[in-house]
């Protein structure tokens, strides 16, 4: 038995059938049946993107890189509406991965070892399963073993054409995968520091980062060019810390669950970005020769009023506000044919804020009735904590502050609710208000002013908590006719996106500066947990579809397997001191820099194939077939 194994894996055809096996798998996951709901089009929305880049138009994203959304743009351009066409490109693509697989094991495990680790790359690859649908993670997987095998090459043979080439490469793994973005330098670093140091070490390290960089610098222009900021990759990683942070204690496995997660919705229309301000509106007829649509503005540092003329686009008005040094509170209103929007005009305008402060009680001024108020009228109720008379909250008009007032807020604050609150419950420590729906809103004695300190449950208390309202607003006669609607600002994704990558990354950091013991054994966990699949049958936590229990309870049993078995496999390597100990690196980098952040499985399918070397070499060592065989020496 042994040594029919042998000869199968001395078999020169090792490294057409193993790819070949994938590739069947591919596409009967394609056209046959696929073991994820997703179908051909994904859950990414690439194709949305895609389709933009047909018709002519700018990529309208900085919170995904470029690459995939590029492939999937040419594919469009070549094949047309044919949905099947670029996921069985990729199909085809996917296929070389264990040939690249073997390429990179054999010099340094021998052909027998290299070879069953292609053979375990093309039956059991997770790869494949991707590959069937739109998703950046199987070309990108491929890009990625390219790069570390002409870093391989470039190391055994001094070349500096190879090395060029591993740099350029590693240049692209990050804009179809942002998270591998500080690995090429982690491994230049290293490669210039381990022994033999030298100067031509020096010139290949220098000639390696300079091609990545040359690679991701028009895309870091670009986003420069929008953002003034630098951007290699994305601004998706504000979002995916937020969430990390929501993924401890008792919501380890779901955020979910967590009710922080209401603290999404800012409690203010703001923004963090001191750029011009992009404001975006429709125009309606209200009167016979209504005239253009106008924006006019001023700020709380310059009271002047100042008027900005209209920037049509295909669906509407821009308007360019310039930009306001923070903090800075905009007061704006829309005029054409003497009429104006809001109806007040100048008297109780539109507000919006220019602030670094994500959590705080931005209306300084009292402009707006917002969670900030309620929260004031709360303390008075509970601890007679008095309010200044500038905070105008006799919005009863009786001449004193009460019950009645709070309910007038909530009411005003989301009228859809009718009378929704119940009562305000209170201790030594804490203030609680209740809404009818049975949702809370407990206020600590000791608040900070952040609007994360307070403790929220349920649907109500969950949107009274981001909710915001122009004090103007409540004494405005209804049925005026608006000449402006659907009134955004900074709404373009090169203001918006930058905001909330910023914005995220504050939440983030508050979530872990109340509870960092939480955070670090989370993160912890999630060094292992991001290797193994688990499902659940909890629908906020995991999607669900046909056989998706059975699917996710087998992909827990195999990605376990192959860990331990990996596990397994490292000690061995590590006692036979195999050159192929140097896969490691981009093994550990994954957990040990995405563990801070929302992670799954899926993260770590771009080292998958470098790992089942090491699983082959456990195997092969449980099975005693050696190493040698026909020579592995392919670079």
């Amino acid at each position: 038995m042994r040594t029919r194994l042998q000869r199968w894996l001395d078999s020169p055809r090792v490294t057409v059938y193993a790819p070949l096996t994938t590739l069947a798998i591919g596409l009967f996951f394609v056209f046959v049946w696929a073991p994820h709901p997703w179908g051909w089009r994904g859950i990414d929305q690439y194709d949305q993107l895609a389709r933009e880049l047909v018709r002519g138009e700018p990529f309208s994203t900085t919170d995904v890189p470029w690459g995939y959304t590029y492939y999937l743009a040419a594919c469009l351009k070549l094949f047309g509406e044919r949905t099947w066409v670029p996921v069985t490109i990729q199909v085809f693509i996917n296929a070389l991965t264990p040939y690249l697989v073997y390429r990179l094991a054999a010099p340094a495990v021998g052909h027998r070892i290299a070879a069953l680790a292609a053979w375990i790359t093309a039956v059991f690859s997770f790869n494949t399963i991707y590959a069937s649908t739109q998703s950046s993670d199987s070309i990108c997987t491929v890009l990625f073993l390219l790069a570390v095998l002409w870093f391989v090459r470039g190391y055994r043979r001094s070349s500096l054409i190879a090395f060029a080439i591993a740099g350029a490469l590693s240049g692209i793994v990050p804009q179809f995968r942002p998270n591998m973005i500080l690995l090429p330098v982690i491994v230049a670093a290293g490669y210039a520091l381990w022994p033999a140091r030298g100067m031509r070490r020096l010139i290949e390290c220098a000639t390696f980062i300079a091609a990545m960089t040359a690679l991701l610098l028009p895309w870091m222009i670009r986003n420069y060019h929008y953002t003034s900021t630098v951007l290699p990759t994305s601004t998706h990683g504000g979002i995916q810390l937020w969430y990390g942070t929501l993924q401890t204690g008792p919501y380890i496995e779901s955020r979910a669950h967590n009710p922080r997660y209401i603290f999404a919705s800012a409690a203010f229309p703001y923004t963090s970005i001191e750029q011009p301000i992009v404001v975006f509106a429709t125009e309606r007829a209200c009167a016979p020769g209504q005239g253009p649509l106008e924006l006019l503005y001023r700020t709380n540092r310059d009271t002047s009023l100042h008027r900005v003329q209209a920037r049509t686009t295909a669906s509407g008005y821009e308007f360019d506000i310039p930009a306001q040094t923070a903090p800075t509170t905009l007061y704006y209103y829309f005029e054409a044919g003497g009429l104006t929007t809001p109806p007040s005009g100048n008297a109780g305008p539109l507000v919006f804020f220019v602030a670094k402060d994500h959590l705080g009680d931005l209306d300084s001024a009292h402009d707006l009735l917002d969670i900030f108020d309620v929260v004031r009228l709360i303390r008075l109720l509970a601890w007679q904590e008095p309010i200044s008379p500038d905070a105008r909250l006799d919005l009863t008009g009786d001449g004193i502050i009460n019950e009645s007032d709070l309910q007038t807020a909530v009411t005003a604050l989301m009228p859809e609710a009718g009378q929704s609150l119940v009562a305000v419950d209170r201790t030594a420590d804490n203030a609680t208000l209740r809404l009818k729906d049975g949702s809370t809103i407990t206020v600590p004695r000791n608040f900070s002013g952040r609007h994360t300190d307070l403790s929220v449950s349920g649907e109500l208390a969950g949107a009274l908590v981001s909710r915001a309202k122009r004090m103007a607003e409540l004494k405005e006669p209804a049925g005026a006719c608006p000449i402006a609607e659907n009134i955004k600002v900074n709404d373009v994704f090169y203001r918006r996106e930058p905001h909330e990558m910023a914005r995220y990354t504050a939440l983030a950091f508050d979530n872990i500066r109340r509870d960092p013991a939480a955070f670090a054994f989370a993160s912890a966990y999630r060094m292992v947990r991001l290797f193994i699949i688990r499902g659940t049958d909890d629908q906020l936590t995991t999607f669900q579809f046909p056989l998706s229990r059975l699917i996710f309870q087998a992909g827990f049993i195999a990605s376990l397997a192959y860990f331990a078995i990996f596990i397994a496999g490292v000690v061995i390597a590590w006692r036979q001191r195999s050159p192929f100990l140097y896969a490691l690196i981009p093994i550990a980098y994954v957990p040990l820099t995405i563990c801070f952040v929302l992670t799954n499985m899926r993260y770590t399918i771009t080292v998958q194939p470098l790992m089942f070397v090491f699983v082959a070499i456990a195997v092969g060592a449980g099975l005693k077939v050696g190493t040698n065989g026909r020579s592995g020496g392919t670079e």
